[in-house]
């Protein structure tokens, strides 16, 4: 962590980040990639070296920025909660709710659950405080708490739990935060879709890949069991 946090102050940081997300997604060790992808977010979240890098991501006003964020999307995707962060990172909601309604599908284990808890300790973080404001503007962000509800109903009922319940519990009603000025525009969907990614297409990329990181499970429980009865024998 340390080793790229000093790589990113004393070069481009946009082009290291650009360059382990493609050596990455192009990994076969997918539990390596899974772990370093894992790494890699947290350092992007938390570490001050990266704070124009994050503001970067969470406006992609440029097509440097849409690029990387496709980049970076392509490889998170070997770790699901990565990949949502990603997206609440980048205010991509409506994404982040369709990635959360596809773990549906996925292997619940305990460290996937770990993580999820993790995601909403770094939601109640200064990194996350434009999203936590943007909970009072519920009109023209419903996607935004409809993802955090399908956090909260993938949580058992632990400290995190209590903790996002709380926090939803302090979304306003929408008929007590009406104004005069109702005729102001929806800013966040319009950068969304003006900006060009084809975010089904990075659906159907996550689903491909979480795919083989199925497999791959499967294969090293089998080996695994192999193993054991060898043993016996």
């Amino acid at each position: 962590s340390l080793i790229y946090r000093q790589l990113c102050l004393l070069l481009n940081a946009e082009n290291i980040f650009h360059s382990m997300a493609d050596i990455l997604l192009r990994e076969e060790d997918l539990k390596f990639a899974s772990t370093m992808v894992h790494t890699l977010n947290t350092i992007l979240l938390t570490s001050s070296e990266l704070f124009q890098l994050r503001n970067q991501l969470k406006d992609l006003k440029t097509p440097e920025s849409r690029n990387l964020f496709c980049c970076l999307y392509r490889s998170w995707c070997h770790n699901p909660v990565t990949t949502v962060s990603l997206c609440f990172l980048t205010q991509n909601y409506k994404h982040a709710y369709d990635l959360i309604q596809k773990f549906g599908d996925l292997e619940v284990t305990v460290d996937f659950l770990t993580e999820v808890d993790k995601l909403v300790q770094l939601i109640e973080c200064p990194i996350f405080t434009y999203l936590r404001l943007q909970l009072l503007d519920v009109k023209n962000n419903p996607y935004l708490i409809k993802a955090l509800y399908g956090l909260l109903m993938l949580l058992p009922q632990s400290s995190a739990f209590q903790l996002l319940s709380h926090r939803l519990q302090c979304v306003p009603n929408p008929e007590l935060m009406q104004t005069t000025d109702n005729t102001k525009p929806n800013t966040s969907f319009k950068r969304t879709s003006a900006s060009n990614i084809d975010y089904t297409e990075l659906l159907q990329h996550f689903e491909k890949v979480q795919n083989k990181h199925l497999e791959a499970r499967h294969q090293r429980a089998g080996r695994a069991e192999q193993l054991d009865r060898r043993v016996v024998l």
